[in-house]
C-alpha cells in the first residue's frame, strides 16, 4: 500500500488514503511528500511541484454559463421579452420599419414558430435595439425555461 493526498479542482488537499499501487488511482491523487500542517483557515495547495500554504481556501471560480441554446418556441422568446420588458420595444421597432415590405417579412420573422438563435433577422433587430450578444444568449438562456 502506499499513501496519496487527494487534492479538489483547485488543487487544494483534501485528504490522505492508503491504496494499492497497482490499482488505479483516485482522481486527484498526489503522490507526493505529505502536505504541511495547517492552522485554520489555512490550506495547502498542490504546486504541481510542492505543496503551499494559502492563508485561507481561494473563493471558488464561478460557473460557466449554461450553453446558449440555439432555438426556442415563439411563445418562450415572447415571455423572455416580456419578462425583460422588451416586448413591447421589439413590436414597435418592428411596427417602424418604414418599408412595407420589410415590415411584413419582419413580422414573419416575428411569428415564426420557432425563434432560431443563429436567424440574421433576429440578430440584427437585437443589434438595432442596442442589444449584445451576450445578452441575446442570456435571453435564449431565459427562453427556455419559460
Amino acid at each position: 500500500m502506499i499513501t496519496v493526498h487527494i487534492i479538489d479542482s483547485q488543487q487544494i488537499y483534501v485528504r490522505s488514503e492508503q491504496v494499492d499501487p497497482y490499482s488505479r488511482l483516485p482522481e486527484g491523487a498526489v503522490i507526493s511528500g505529505a502536505p504541511p500542517s495547517t492552522d485554520n483557515p489555512q490550506v495547502a495547495r498542490w504546486t504541481g511541484s510542492g505543496w503551499e500554504i494559502l492563508p485561507e481556501r481561494p473563493p471558488a471560480p464561478p460557473a460557466p454559463p449554461a450553453p446558449v441554446p440555439q432555438s426556442c418556441t415563439r411563445r418562450q422568446g415572447r415571455l423572455a421579452l416580456l419578462q425583460n420588458d422588451l416586448l413591447d420595444d421589439v413590436e414597435d421597432a418592428i411596427a417602424a420599419i418604414p418599408d412595407p415590405a420589410q415590415r411584413r417579412a419582419a413580422q414573419i420573422e416575428y411569428e415564426a414558430d420557432t425563434w432560431d438563435r443563429g436567424n440574421a433577422f433576429l440578430q440584427a433587430m437585437w443589434a438595432q435595439m442596442g442589444g449584445t450578444e451576450e445578452g441575446l444568449d442570456d435571453l435564449f438562456r431565459l427562453a427556455v425555461t419559460l
